[in-house]
């Protein structure tokens, strides 16, 4: 049986998940909604900061500098029965290195599915998964480089597709207060779809995911207090985008006594700027974004709330997003 109806609709509505319409004729279309609701609310202009879990997906160089392991997790309803998710973690380990993992997801499902005559044949539906798993270097306090190993699933009706590819990302101090940041996305990514369970002349065809390429300036003022942020993006599809962001945060003192890393045995205190609450701005390739944050932090662990708005684009609806944060 033919399910043209069908799974054409349920095509347009999973690749309008994002928030952009830019690449939806393009596989992957759901992870180009972005990842976190601070990276988000700064209207996606994040290359070149990349803090936490969230730089797995944004640019893996920044794991590099991780001083403490965290988790975050997201889950968005939206219209037409369409949901959209992440978990990601992160953690140092030695030698100035770090690794992380996520997993982001989306789909639809109660599709009424509809033959060539418009017959009701029953449910279909819709779903995609990213898994991720992230390695970053910090070769001085300056430079961090890393990689991340992508494996993408997709399933349309009874038609499933895999894939696998490559993320690469740098960050780098490039004077005083401003960091600089570079992304390549989606290296050797491509779904085959064979269309034969349907059509006895049916035939493999290939999708390939476009090839991004993210370039990220930032800058801190006010001790780190205020931060501002620029990306532009382009792909192998044409076009370029650009994002900006900033954030204020408001912070606290705290004094604590730690090891010198040049004396074994000798300690000295450090006074650090305890992050507690956020208000961010955004504009994301003409659209505004709006977010904020609140942390509390009790010793060991930290625990935090985010918020993103997003305002819709090109007929899609504004959406609110949360996530939740450990740090520890």
């Amino acid at each position: 049986m033919k399910k043209i109806i069908a799974i054409s609709l349920a095509s347009l509505m999973v690749s309008s998940v994002s928030n952009s319409s830019d690449y939806a004729g393009y596989a992957g279309a759901f992870l180009r909604s972005g990842m976190g609701a601070r990276p988000l609310g700064m209207g996606g202009a994040y290359t070149a900061i990349a803090e936490g879990p969230e730089a797995t997906y944004y640019n893996p160089g920044g794991l590099g500098f991780l001083t403490r392991s965290s988790i975050s997790t997201s889950y968005q309803t939206l219209s037409l029965d369409r949901h959209f998710g992440h978990v990601a973690v992160s953690f140092p380990i030695r030698n100035e290195a770090a690794m992380a993992a996520s997993w982001v997801y989306s789909g639809v499902s109660d599709i009424t599915g509809r033959g060539e005559s418009r017959q009701i044949f029953g449910q279909i539906s819709n779903s995609s998964n990213a898994f991720t798993l992230s390695f970053a270097k910090a070769f001085n306090p300056d430079v961090s480089a890393g990689a991340t190993l992508r494996y993408l699933t997709e399933r349309l009706d009874d038609l499933e597709s895999f894939t696998v590819g490559v993320d690469a990302g740098v960050i780098g101090r490039i004077y005083q207060n401003f960091t600089g940041g570079a992304f390549i996305q989606n290296l050797g990514s491509q779904h085959k779809w064979e269309s034969s369970r349907y059509w006895s002349d049916g035939s493999t065809y290939e999708e390939p995911f476009p090839i991004i390429v993210k370039l990220g300036l930032a800058g801190e003022f006010y001790s780190g207090n205020l931060i501002g942020a620029v990306d532009y993006e382009t792909s192998d599809q044409g076009g370029m985008r650009l994002r900006a962001g900033a954030e204020y945060w408001f912070t606290r003192k705290v004094t604590r006594e730690v090891e010198d890393e040049y004396e074994e045995g000798v300690m000295r205190i450090v006074e650090d700027n305890i992050r507690q609450a956020g208000l961010r701005i955004g504009l994301d390739r003409g659209s505004p974004t709006f977010g904020a944050s609140f942390y509390h932090d009790a010793g060991i662990v930290s625990l935090g709330v985010e918020y993103a708005f997003l305002f819709g684009r090109e007929g899609t609806s504004s959406g609110h997003l949360f996530t939740l944060g450990i740090g520890f």
